[in-house]
């Protein structure tokens, strides 16, 4: 059976840029930047919402979802908390969002979408005559009974099907509502990490119940697998990701955790081992006792009969004697068999304790990943952005200048230099507006780039309608410090988000 995939990110609100793209509300873009090249234009019809009382409609593209989540809360008379913050002058740091993306397995996805069409998933291709099929429908209006009895349905703000793209799968945005009618993500997820922790794998097990009679089930958890659920069209989803592997390996908890299960495999051979040695020797003891009463009753049988005298023979005797020799070894093997077992027993609880304290320190490593992981997200995520308002603004500034001093001199040569100028212009235009469409884009290729994921940030730029990879000769010079480096990466960022084939003209 294939697995299920159920992603669930907390967030301080909406942006109209991720309602966008949720809703595929690109005319107000240009359609010549081919931004979104992730999607399929000609599958984007395919795409529906499950409305209220769980009715399949079409996109509503116009009714933005930081809208809705504005009028949900002005309709029920529920206050925003980040909203409350702003105007007392306090930084918005409320979570007030929570972003669900439900779907599954690649292939069976494709299988409830689009049945037996042969659909063509290649950039460019033209796929007009594909249609939707019910069981994608039917699916999704599941997904959001699951979401509506859990969280409750007024709490819905968008639920959103994608089938334009590689793997069909659900966006459903949810407020976090508790019983006093109040936003609250503690009271509905939980107060710490271990509580949402468990609160999460539980979503997980009561999705799969749903997902069952789809031919979908419950994935490994990541806890144990290490796995992490990663898209190319999931921005976010993507630099968590490498952000988490390449603290793993400043940190050494790799290595850790790698020891760890070394560590783990040998305490679980030394306990089994050790299992089957009290199990013998409980055997042992069993088998010694039940000879040894065997023993006495056959002596006291003896005793008896010669106290009576009804039978003083030397065979009679003999046969005591023989027994109570066996009687006295079996109580010597008895006594050596329990000391053993004693020990054996003292071995598997230490063997155990072993187990409990390797568990702590699992649990500190992750809880260490888990700490340190958001801090360096923000911190990259930080200095690339202010870096790239930086640069633009620079460069934008610097070229203004160049025309302004040329701009009176429109004849002769002169006509033909600020016409150079004016294509030099252009082309930082380009790359000024590589980040004002893209900001999320290029902030992820300069991230990728500072922490050295060069294949990725190239992959990730032609995913999404970019020009490719920074080219020969690219890297850290040895003289470059931090802040130098990351300007390199913001301004080769913006290059590589240029639409590709639109070459300079020299």
């Amino acid at each position: 059976m294939a697995k299920q995939m159920c992603d669930i990110q907390p967030s301080k609100g909406i942006s109209r840029g991720q309602s966008t793209e949720h809703l595929r509300n690109y005319k107000v873009m240009d359609p010549d930047a081919k931004k979104f090249g992730y999607y399929d234009p000609t599958r984007q019809n395919l795409n529906f919402e499950v409305g209220r009382g769980g009715v399949v409609m079409p996109v509503r593209k116009h009714y933005a979802i930081d809208q809705r989540f504005k009028d949900n809360l002005r309709r029920r008379n529920i206050e925003d908390p980040n909203e409350i913050k702003k105007k007392k002058g306090l930084e918005p740091n409320r979570i007030t969002i929570t972003n669900f993306m439900l779907g599954g397995n690649r292939q069976r996805m494709r299988e409830l979408a689009f049945g037996d069409q042969q659909v063509d998933f290649k950039k460019g291709a033209d796929n007009r005559g594909i249609q939707r099929k019910e069981d994608i429908e039917k699916w999704a209006v599941d997904m959001y009974n699951f979401i509506a009895k859990k969280f409750g349905e007024d709490n819905i703000i968008a639920f959103v099907v994608h089938l334009d793209e590689k793997n069909p799968h659900v966006h459903c945005t949810v407020v976090p509502v508790n019983a006093k009618n109040k936003i609250s993500y503690r009271d509905v997820f939980g107060i710490n990490k271990e509580e949402c922790r468990k609160s999460f794998n539980m979503i997980h097990d009561e999705v799969a119940e749903f997902n069952r009679k789809w031919g979908l089930e419950r994935g490994d958890s990541i806890m144990k697998t290490g796995a992490k659920h990663r898209t190319s069209e999931e921005y976010w989803d993507w630099l968590s990701g490498q952000c988490t592997e390449l603290e793993k390996k400043k940190g050494g908890l790799e290595q850790d955790n790698s020891a760890l299960q070394k560590q783990n495999d040998f305490l679980n051979h030394e306990m089994n081992k050790a299992n089957i040695r009290v199990k013998g020797l409980m055997r042992m003891v069993d088998n010694l006792k039940i000879r040894k009463e065997s023993i006495e009753e056959e002596i006291s049988t003896l005793r008896e009969e010669l106290k009576k005298g009804q039978d003083t023979s030397d065979d009679m005797l003999l046969k005591r004697e023989r027994l109570e020799g066996e009687l006295e070894d079996i109580e010597k093997q008895l006594k050596d068999k329990l000391e053993k077992l004693r020990v054996a027993e003292e071995k598997l609880d230490q063997i155990a304790l072993k187990r409990i304290e390797l568990e702590r320190n699992n649990d500190e490593i992750e809880r260490s990943i888990n700490r340190k992981m958001p801090e360096l997200e923000e911190k990259v995520l930080r200095d690339v952005k202010n870096q790239l308002y930086d640069i633009v603004g620079e460069q934008m500034a610097t070229r203004r200048e160049k025309v302004e001093s040329f701009g009176n001199t429109l004849y002769g040569d002169n006509r033909i230099n600020f016409d150079n100028l004016m294509e030099d212009l252009a082309s930082s235009t380009k790359e000024a507006e590589s980040f004002i469409n893209f900001p999320n884009e290029v902030a992820a290729i300069g991230g990728a780039l500072f922490l050295g994921y060069i294949d990725q940030a190239t992959s990730f730029a032609q995913a999404h309608g970019g020009g490719g990879g920074p080219g020969g000769g690219w890297g850290r010079d040895k003289d470059d410090d931090d802040d130098r480096w990351m300007r390199k990466c913001c301004i080769m960022a913006t290059r590589m988000m240029r639409p590709a084939g639109r070459k300079r003209k020299r």
